[in-house]
Formats: C-alpha cells, structure tokens, sequence
C-alpha cells in the first residue's frame, strides 16, 4: 500500500503554489502563475490550434495556440506526418485547425511540445479549451495561513539552492546546465566509520534517494549525471545501481537509466514534462526574476496587514521591481485591496534588487 500524500498549498496573489509531501518531507512541487494566463502553456492543456508551418527539415509543424508568448511545436514521423492515436498518420497543411494536447512544457528554450488529437476544426481561432484534471484543485485553491505560507516559502527557497543536504551528513551540488544537470556528491561533514568502502557506500545510497527526491521537486529533466564518491568493490557499485533505480521507481515521469562509469558518474534520462523550478523563477542570468521578487513583495504586505491590523503598509523594492508593478501584467492591485483593503502603498527606492521593505506605519 503505497504511503499517504499531505498537500500544501497557497492561492498567493498571482500565484497558486503546491507541494505534496509524504512522511513530512516534500516530494513534489508545482506553480501556477497568473501571468501564464493566455502566455504560456501548461503540461495536460488541450487546445484548438492552428498549423502555422509545417518544416520537414525540423521534422515538426509550428502550431498558434493563441498565447502571446508561445507557439507549439508538434513532432512529425520520417514520412511527414503527425501521429493520431495508435498508427494513423495525419499529413498536415498549412492553415489547418487542429485539436492538441500540451505533452511537455517550455523548457530550455524551446517551444511546448504537442500531441495530435483531433482534426477538421478549420475556421476556429485558436485558443485554450481545457486543463488536466490534476490541476483542478490549483483552480480551486484558497489563500493559506501564515503559518503554510511560510512553510512554502521555505521550501521553495531550499528548492532553488544550489546546495542540498542529504540525510545524515554530506551534501549535493546541484547545478542545471543548457545540456543536462549535473550533480556532484560530497561527503562534508558526515560522520566518518572505520570501513571507508562502507562510509562511502552508505553516503552514495543516501545521496541517491536525495537526489531522486531533488530532481522531482525541482521539475528537472533531461539528460542527469550524477557524480558520486568514487568505491572499489564491485558489490557495491552493483548496489548503488539498484539503489539509483529504486530511488527513481515511484517518479510520475518516465526515466531512463544508464549505468555507473568507471569515474563513479551515473548518467540517466528523464522525461522534461513541466518547466523546471529555476527557468519560472530566475531570469536568464539566473537571479530572482522581477516577477518572482513582486509576488514575494505582495505576500510580505499580506503578512504585515495581518499582524498589524488596521494600519497602513508601506512596501518599497528595487525599481525593476517597481517596474514590473507598474506594466500592470496581472490585475494585483485589485487583488490585494480586496485582501486587507486600502490600506498600503508601494514605492521604488535604490539599493540592491532583491531586497524588499514592507513594514506597518
């Protein structure tokens, strides 16, 4: 029987954020932003399309879904045409309406990838006509206390480290790169034993688990090497494979495995189905987007209105913060006076980008 699932879960304003958690310790986490609306696709979307071009040289068709910042990329066979179902092949024309389903988000760059599902709906504009059922409860979220904000606060913060601990001692680095992750395992201030074979395969062992445990929460995908301390006896190499595979059994995503090089490195692949955490929440030169800094500018007004009932919020951040504020993207003005009312002001002041200033006057 497969252990229970708590969720967390946070309608902030212009974002809704879960985790799921098993046994106390986060597994899994999703965000839904509000800006995504009518910009970006989401894994599980179903929407009426149009085919913009077909490229054989590219083995693919370019699709308009009606988002502003995104068109679809559908995959088509070495004879041309788009898989529908089983076996049919569908040869696509230019300008054709066409049903599809979101397979795999943005990542890296590149385009949503695509799957054909229906065919003969020419003349329909395209626009988005549904969501997977596992976003239902995102849809329906409420806002959290102050005390589960701040658990996934945390957590995402941990999530986006470069460092992770793992259990008992050591830690991972983790660092996602344009070609694959690559995540090193060291055993800082563990413990020591005599048996240093042993040490080092109970490290590696329990860097796996943590990893897989990483790699999930992150929403990382691709190719993974993953560098672990280097052991002798062949027994043991033998059980961090299996232990790499049993760390991985429950992943909701399909992954493939490679084995264990002679350096120690095991490299495996993962299928890439949501946009990892860092590409929604840092910019391309791998900082705290402006975007991820006003929501944390709006929760932190949230939480001194409600220790401070009845008085005024004066909130000031960097001025590209201030900016973003200010092209108005998401309706968060309303949102927040309908929140704790009238009662706040936000302004820009110099001084480094992230730092943000919501205090009760």
């Amino acid at each position: 029987m497969s252990e229970p699932l708590e969720t967390w879960i946070d309608a902030a304003i212009g974002e809704t954020r879960e985790a799921l958690v098993r046994q106390g310790r986060p597994i899994a986490l999703r965000i839904a932003r509000a800006s995504d609306e009518g910009a970006r696709a989401r894994w599980g979307e179903i929407y009426c399309a149009r085919v913009r071009e077909v490229d054989q040289r590219r083995r693919g068709a370019f699709l308009e879904l009606g988002l502003s910042a995104q068109q679809g990329f559908l995959p088509l066979g070495h004879d041309g045409r788009a898989r529908r179902g089983g076996k049919e092949r569908i040869a696509l024309r230019e300008g054709q309406g066409v049903i599809i389903a979101i397979v795999r988000e943005a990542a890296r760059g590149k385009n949503p990838v695509v799957e054909l599902q229906e065919i003969g709906h020419d003349g329909e504009p395209p626009h988005k006509i549904g969501h997977h059922a596992s976003d239902d409860d995102m849809v329906l979220a409420k806002p959290a206390d102050a005390q589960m904000r701040g658990k996934l606060d945390a957590l995402i913060e941990d999530a986006l480290a470069r460092i992770a601990p793992i259990p008992g001692g050591g830690v991972l680095s983790i660092e996602p790169t344009a070609a694959l992750t690559a995540i090193d395992v060291d055993a800082g201030a563990r413990p020591g034993s005599s048996d240093p074979e042993r040490f080092a395969l109970d490290l590696n062992i329990a860097a796996a688990e943590e990893a897989a445990r990483q790699i999930r929460l992150r929403n990382l995908g691709g190719v993974i090497a993953i560098d672990f301390v280097n052991m002798r006896a062949k027994s043991h190499n033998k059980a961090l494979e299996e232990a790499v595979r049993k760390a991985f059994a429950g992943d909701p995503w399909a992954v493939q495995f490679g084995g264990l090089s002679h350096f120690g490195v095991f490299e495996l692949a993962r299928a890439q189905l949501r946009t990892p955490l860092h590409e929604q929440m840092r910019d391309g030169e791998g900082r705290l987007s402006a975007e991820t800094l006003a929501l944390m500018a709006l929760r932190a007004i949230e939480r001194e209105a409600r220790a401070s009932s009845g008085r005024q919020i004066a909130c000031t951040v960097s001025p590209e913060v201030k900016a973003w504020f200010d092209a108005g993207e998401i309706a968060w003005r309303e949102a927040l006076s309908n929140r704790i009312g009238m009662r706040w002001s936000l302004d820009a002041s110099p001084g480094p980008r992230d730092k943000i200033d919501a205090r009760a006057l």
